[in-house]
């Protein structure tokens, strides 16, 4: 006969135990270290995945506060974009007292290479003299400019209003081959005559564009812009006339 097999002691339940026999200092801080490790570990990867996500969040939120970086389509815009940025030699910036709004347009395929601009744009602009205040021309660069102060009713319509609610514009354009380029600048002034703040500024608008770097043929001058992300250009002028 086998003998039977010897009964092994039963353990006491752990309330008993944690009563019955105390666990050491050492032993509670291994346990504890083995209880934390898992936390621990959870927490050296969160942490930093958190702190990424928030550094993400701020670039982010400060990138979408930074206007975009606009490039000129064509020359005529490229020049109301270098007006927006300080003179090259004296680091000024372009700041009339008055306000003054730029635009810029490129009218391709309309004309031959030996119409003149001035044709040209009275053509496409439908001016009758009664419109021109002023009208001179300046060579600049490889292109032949032509340069009037207009008289145009404040509703921007060639045809409309009258001489007392006209509005001042100050107009630069030239051929590039048949291609007509305009740069106009609307001024604030009104009224049948420029005034001298008008005719001062203007002249000094002209003179900081119309230089040799900025007409060279088949080359755009280097310049960018921070726009508004809507595509307009600033507007020229005191922050209070904005």
């Amino acid at each position: 006969m086998t003998s039977p097999a010897p009964l092994r002691p039963s353990r006491a339940p752990l309330l008993v135990r944690l009563f019955t026999a105390p666990l050491t200092p050492a032993q509670v801080e291994r346990r504890a270290r083995q209880t934390l490790r898992p936390a621990l570990q959870l927490m050296v990867v969160l942490v930093p995945v958190a702190l990424l996500s928030w550094l993400g969040y701020v670039a982010f939120d400060l990138w979408s506060q930074v206007p975009p970086s606009l490039a000129p389509r064509h020359r005529a815009e490229a020049l109301c974009f270098a007006l927006a940025h300080p003179d090259l030699v004296t680091g000024e910036r372009f700041q009339p007292p008055m306000r003054i709004e730029p635009s810029a347009a490129m009218m391709r395929d309309r004309f031959t290479p030996e119409t003149p601009a001035a044709v040209a744009l009275r053509n496409v602009m439908h001016l009758d003299e009664s419109m021109v205040i002023r009208e001179w021309h300046r060579r600049a660069g490889d292109f032949d400019v032509t340069c009037l102060w207009l008289r145009l009713p404040a509703g921007s319509g060639a045809g409309e209003g009258s001489a007392g609610e006209a509005r001042h514009w100050l107009v630069l354009s030239w051929m590039e081959d048949g291609d007509l380029a305009v740069c106009n600048f609307r001024f604030a002034g009104s009224g049948y005559s420029l005034s001298d703040q008008e005719r001062i500024w203007g002249q000094r608008l002209v003179n900081r564009v119309l230089v040799t770097d900025n007409f060279r043929a088949g080359v755009l001058p280097a310049v960018r812009l921070r726009g508004a992300r809507d595509g307009t250009m600033p507007v020229f002028g005191p922050p209070s006339a904005r």
